[in-house]
């Protein structure tokens, strides 16, 4: 049963979808160039196979052929069954700090989606159950990453490139500073050159994700060994191999086996990069410095360095002081800043169809080395940090939804 205050706003909640997809529209419209006709009747014949607006928009349906358009398809029940679950999910975990039953919970989830665009997850990390309705609008949420990301990545391919790390070494190499090379096509007297004088390597599947698969792998000095790494390399599955980056020792202070890397998100507005956010983030004892090795972060003010807020995880739980190194984190100067951010702006002006990306980067004794670009990057890192201090950062970004 919904509750009285569902069906008085029944008005507003169709004038509201309403407005959303008009929007949808228009920019499917200005994408492709059709007229309004041809561009609703596209989306609506795709509406009738379970994909609705926002997903046409989100996964740029209109640019798809073949196997992509295939695979798009296929995910949209996998995307559906994801949110049921999330929603019961998160629904779940708030109505036990709440103490309001779930149906309750659910419908508030929903209420709140409505006018600010939040996921279940969003409402229940953000702690939206104790706020207004005006308060939730301050907050940066998924829906607002989205309308960004749908207004500054529009090139489909460009996409693609910045998310093979193949594609992405050949077009940014240059700022990587390292040794780099696939195992494809490459030669034992090859691999020898690529790896004079190295100690170590690090290699990844040319399309993983989330640190998924990454092996560090020490460089023998004997020349049969050479060769059986060689050949295990060569059988693996199609995987980047990096000279392994030997970061400032002041940031390997906070955990040394990992690469404790720099994200800073960019917008390049009117040829003009714009600095958004930045965090570090820290390995916790694993190899990689992400969530899924456990890693945490800490938020970083963009025009000094300097970190300005405790370290955290994405669960929340605060850390004054790194739990494997008990190195104090807030205040910490990130050596090398200005060369963290002139790399950035060397990377983003580069490109012609993608404007607002998360870059990775390490922080060297020589300056810095551009590790990869994610143009979905982690909105939450700009918001969780605030949240104890009820504090919602979507003004930083209204200037940009315009």
């Amino acid at each position: 049963m919904r509750s009285l205050h569902y069906y008085l706003n029944a008005g507003k909640r169709r004038d509201i979808l309403n407005s959303r997809k008009e929007a949808y529209l228009r920019y499917v419209c200005d994408q492709t160039g059709w007229d309004y006709e041809k561009a609703k009747q596209e989306m609506d014949e795709y509406a009738k196979k379970g994909v609705n607006y926002r997903y046409y928009v989100k996964k740029r349906i209109w640019a798809r052929t073949g196997k992509r358009l295939e695979i798009s398809l296929k995910n949209v029940e996998k995307d559906s069954r994801y949110d049921k679950r999330s929603l019961d999910k998160h629904a779940g975990l708030v109505a036990r700090e709440s103490g309001l039953s779930k149906k309750k919970v659910k419908e508030m989830i929903l209420e709140s989606n409505l006018y600010t665009e939040c996921s279940p997850r969003d409402y229940y990390q953000f702690r939206f159950w104790e706020k207004t309705l005006e308060e939730q609008k301050t907050y940066y949420t998924k829906g607002t990453v989205e309308r960004l990301i749908m207004k500054y990545n529009t090139d489909l391919d460009e996409v693609t490139m910045i998310r093979s790390k193949e594609r992405f070494a050949k077009k940014f190499g240059d700022l990587f500073h390292r040794v780099w090379f696939v195992n494809r096509n490459i030669s034992f007297e090859e691999f020898l050159e690529k790896t004079e004088g190295l100690t170590s390597l690090i290699c990844k599947p040319t399309f993983g994700t989330h640190g998924a698969g990454v092996e560090k792998f020490d460089i023998p000095h004997n020349l049969d060994e050479k060769r059986a790494l060689y050949d295990l390399l060569m059988e693996k599955g199609k995987s980047q191999c990096e000279e392994y980056i030997v970061q400032h020792f002041e940031i390997a202070a906070f955990c040394a086996s990992s690469v404790n890397t720099v994200r800073l998100v960019t917008i390049l507005d009117q040829g003009k990069v714009n600095y958004m956010y930045s965090v570090l983030r820290m390995g916790t004892g694993g190899l990689i410095d992400g969530f899924d090795g456990g890693g945490i972060f800490a938020p970083v003010d963009v025009e000094n360095g300097i970190i300005c807020r405790d370290g955290m995880n994405l669960e929340g739980t605060i850390f004054k002081a790194h739990p494997v190194s008990q190195k104090p984190i807030k205040g910490f100067q990130i050596p090398n800043w200005d060369e963290v951010l002139k790399l950035a702006e060397t990377a983003a002006k580069r490109l012609q169809g993608v404007h607002m990306v998360g870059w990775d980067i390490a922080v060297t004794e020589n300056g810095a080395s551009l590790i990869e670009g994610n143009t979905e990057s982690n909105y939450q890192f700009a918001q969780l940090p605030y949240i104890a201090e009820g504090i919602g950062v979507k003004y930083k970004f209204d200037p940009f939804l315009k």
